[in-house]
């Protein structure tokens, strides 16, 4: 079977525009034909399928892969070595060892120190896997189990079930969670290409040039998206000079406009809300620009 490209859209810092314009690669390409899966990568606040107009859950799984920490009271001495071994605070003393579940890590230690064997650790949901369909594509989505730790997991097995919807698909485009930990790794490796997504400001780039850090770590080749670059067009040059030494090409500039948040609210994609205006013209040279450079490195057809 041939795999299907990947794409993911990242950021470093949350607020830059990502999901924006994830959706407006997943709805345009769409409307022009391509057959697309995609990725809400954001397991804590997924909103991928808010920037597609809203669509309808057809699928739901319950996944168990997180383990906590039981404390059996029958066998237990009250000793405290299980509350002194917790580096992660989830054991508090109150007459005897009391686990917060949000806390546990399921590392295991308070099981290994316990002297009594009053310690198991038992399975427990780490969140859901859901699919809903949207008029321009399927979107596989996480929702967090409330104190769940394994996120980057849950989003390996997003993207396994994107595949497993993709068999004749175009692409796969993953809109992946803020910042640089593991979920926003787990989107990253493996995939085809890195759209980075920045701000006109020292604070964006400084989470942009992490996210950068891990492409190249995994050999994935990037481009450099620049939002609302015209409420700071002072530092757009030094933007150019920044990619220039990290070796990333910038795909292009979209201005500021209040139709992006217009959009969003009433649930239309700029696509079809403001087809004529120029920040969907902006975002539409970005999409050619990027699916050349797709073309050129062999990832498409």
């Amino acid at each position: 079977m041939t795999k299907v490209p990947e794409i993911v859209v990242a950021s470093g810092k949350g607020g830059t525009g990502k999901t924006t314009l994830s959706s407006f690669l997943i709805s345009s390409l769409s409307l022009d034909g391509y057959m697309i899966v995609g990725v809400d990568a954001d397991v804590e606040a997924p909103d991928l399928v808010i920037g597609l107009g809203e669509g309808k859950e057809t699928s739901r799984e319950s996944i168990f892969d997180s383990s906590i920490a039981v404390i059996n009271y029958d066998k237990c001495s009250l000793c405290e070595e299980c509350y002194r071994a917790c580096t992660y605070g989830a054991i508090k003393w109150l007459d005897k060892p009391i686990i917060t579940q949000e806390l546990c890590e399921g590392c295991g230690v308070c099981k290994f120190v316990c002297p009594d064997d009053a310690i198991s650790l038992v399975n427990t949901k780490t969140g859901d896997i859901i699919v809903k369909e949207t008029k321009y594509a399927k979107v596989v989505l996480g929702e967090l189990e409330i104190g769940r730790k394994h996120s980057g997991k849950l989003v390996d097995l997003l993207r396994d079930k994107a595949r497993g919807l993709a068999n004749d698909s175009d692409l796969i485009i993953i809109d992946a969670a803020a910042g640089t930990g593991c979920p926003v790794i787990s989107s990253i490796v493996g995939s085809d290409y890195l759209l980075v997504v920045v701000e006109p400001t020292n604070q964006s780039l400084v989470g942009a040039g992490k996210v950068i850090d891990i492409g190249k770590h995994f050999n994935i080749p990037t481009g450099l998206v620049v939002n609302k670059y015209d409420l700071n067009r002072d530092f757009i040059d030094f933007i150019k000079k920044w990619s220039d030494e990290k070796g990333i090409s910038v795909l292009g500039f979209i201005p500021y406009d209040k139709v992006v948040v217009e959009s969003y609210v009433k649930l239309i994609p700029l696509i079809e809300y403001v087809p004529n205006s120029n920040v969907v013209r902006k975002l539409l040279e970005i999409r050619e620009k990027l699916m050349n450079e797709l073309k050129i490195r062999g990832v498409l057809g």
